[in-house]
């Protein structure tokens, strides 16, 4: 069982988005990916706002195992102002009531083969784009990512005016990501649903996957494990990490203020290589710090970092130290609750 998200970070998501949560009385929202990352943070925001500002909102949450949402998220599934529909997104069934506002945010497991990845965002997004129209639901977020930007040379920050990658050519998973915009920028053409495009980049915060493929992720499991933390690489990419409450809150503001077919990068602008990561990671847990590999001269290090501009977005996201602060609490409450008998 996870544990509820900090009751600091839920104010703070709604003291951010204010008046704008006012668009969501009485209405209903589609959420996907309901107990992953992006949407359980959107979820719990949303029904925290909803209870504090009498909002009379309802959710309609969609998983693919509502026994495994249950066990993990208990205070979500059985949340009176939620309606757990189980279905494999790809042939999720129109809900009976209204739908006003569509979160897309579902994502294949981690490891799943390419052609089946493509196959994944085509038929899931297709069925919610449907719905979508279907209800005349006011606006659709896409939950992108920042991958659909073409890479630089040199490397250097991603606007939302630098070019994309390519439609055709080889697979990849940039290009998968890229089609799933393009079809959702087709589809929603001169309809009444605006589309919201959010393209994510790399965060940190509760209910972050320690597991997976985030660097972050991996050196808190391995500090709070009281292991050496280990940089398989060199440590020279340079990254940034925004975190989650601001996540949340940026992606409610896309939803109820973004332009129509609009794109916004979601991510911090305070650059970190990985290297200095592991070691901020270390001393904030007294652990020491291995990096495997070495620089290789000549190379520039690899950069994955948004630039920032909308006026949208709060102008100082909580900091690095704060977000690894609050992570590493939230992690350590979580771990206590789990040990309980």
């Amino acid at each position: 069982m996870k544990a509820n998200l900090p009751e600091g970070d839920l104010d703070g998501v709604s003291r951010t988005v204010g008046a704008l949560w006012k668009q969501l009385c009485g209405k209903h929202i589609l959420f996907t990916g309901a107990s992953g990352f992006f949407g359980s943070w959107m979820l719990e925001t949303f029904l925290h706002a909803n209870q504090t500002l009498g909002l009379g909102a309802k959710a309609v949450a969609v998983t693919r195992s509502g026994m495994q949402f249950a066990k993990q998220l208990p205070h979500l599934a059985s949340h009176p102002q939620v309606e757990v529909l189980e279905a494999d997104v790809a042939s999720v069934p129109t809900p009976e009531g209204p739908v006003d506002f569509v979160i897309h945010s579902i994502v294949p497991d981690t490891g799943t083969p390419l052609p089946e990845t493509a196959s994944f965002f085509q038929a899931a997004t297709q069925q919610l784009l449907d719905i979508a129209l279907q209800k005349n639901a006011s606006a659709f977020l896409l939950c992108s990512t920042g991958a659909v930007y073409q890479p630089k040379d040199p490397p250097a920050p991603f606007s939302e005016r630098d070019p994309l990658v390519p439609l055709d050519g080889p697979l990849s998973y940039r290009q998968i990501r890229r089609r799933v915009e393009e079809q959702c920028s087709q589809a929603l053409a001169n309809r009444r649903t605006a589309l919201k495009i959010a393209r994510g980049f790399t965060f940190v915060g509760p209910r972050l996957p320690l597991d997976g493929n985030f660097a972050v992720g991996n050196f808190l499991h391995d500090a709070l494990a009281g292991r050496t933390i280990t940089v398989k690489g060199n440590g020279t990419p340079i990254r940034s990490y925004l975190y989650a409450a601001d996540m949340a809150a940026w992606l409610w503001i896309i939803l109820l203020k973004g332009s129509n077919r609009a794109s916004y990068n979601v991510g911090s602008g305070e650059a970190i290589t990985i290297g200095d990561l592991a070691k901020t990671i270390g001393t904030l847990f007294m652990q020491d710090v291995c990096i495997e590999g070495a620089p290789v001269p000549g190379t520039a290090p690899s950069c994955y970092l948004p630039q920032i501009g909308s006026a949208l977005f709060p102008e100082k996201p909580i900091s690095l130290p704060e977000s690894l602060n609050r992570t590493t609490s939230w992690h350590q409450t979580s771990a206590s609750m789990q040990a309980r008998p």
